[in-house]
């Protein structure tokens, strides 16, 4: 998808573009292909937490 510069257009912040990708983190580190971190924010599902079913 190629950036787009409207006329029109308004300056989305934080809380609005969080919210365009379904309000969730990329956890993933390009340059080590690892998760940065572990949370249940993350997009990645392996880099959510598992849940141990008792």
């Amino acid at each position: 998808m190629k950036n787009q510069e409207l006329p029109k257009g308004k300056k989305l912040n934080k809380k609005q573009l969080r919210s365009i990708t379904g309000g969730l983190m990329d956890c993933i580190d390009p340059m080590t292909g690892g998760c940065r971190k572990v949370s249940i924010g993350c997009a990645q599902l392996q880099c959510r937490p598992t849940i141990d079913p008792l």
